[in-house]
């Protein structure tokens, strides 16, 4: 239990810098290792957004803060690695509604998808890796229905 627990914040870390890592290699052909180590603490704070949905968040909130934590993490991480350093990873230049060409309102759409995604990795992990008990993604939905009905 104690090893479990102390490797969970790792793992967590790891499958999402994997899980992201691949989808940019499918999707482009190519990743950078910077990629996957942002891909990591993205994945960790929807694992800690996790536990706050378990107490009552709910799972829209999960995502919006989840969006904004990447496309912050997006800006920062485009700022230094390709503005500073020049290493030209990625550039939104050319889409519309565009930020200094490292974050733009389209790709923030997609964080938001992806971060539904992610939710549902992260029950998956929690469930299958972790052993722990399984949250019903809309849980949140069942609980505003079950009011409503009463």
């Amino acid at each position: 239990m104690f090893l479990r627990r102390c490797l969970k914040l790792p793992t967590v870390f790891v499958s999402g810098g994997l899980a992201y890592g691949a989808a940019e290699v499918l999707s482009r052909g190519y990743t950078y290792i910077s990629m996957g180590i942002i891909g990591g603490i993205c994945m960790l704070i929807v694992h800690l957004l996790g536990d706050e949905r378990r107490k009552g968040m709910s799972l829209l909130t999960v995502m919006l803060v989840s969006t904004a934590f990447i496309t912050s993490a997006e800006l920062l991480t485009g700022e230094v690695l390709n503005r500073r350093l020049g290493l030209h990873i990625w550039s939104y230049s050319s889409v519309p509604l565009n930020f200094d060409g490292q974050i733009c309102v389209h790709y923030s759409l997609v964080w938001f998808a992806i971060s539904f995604v992610a939710v549902i990795f992260d029950e998956w992990l929690r469930l299958k890796i972790f052993r722990g008990k399984c949250y019903p993604i809309f849980a949140d939905i069942r609980k505003r229905t079950a009011k409503n009905r009463l």
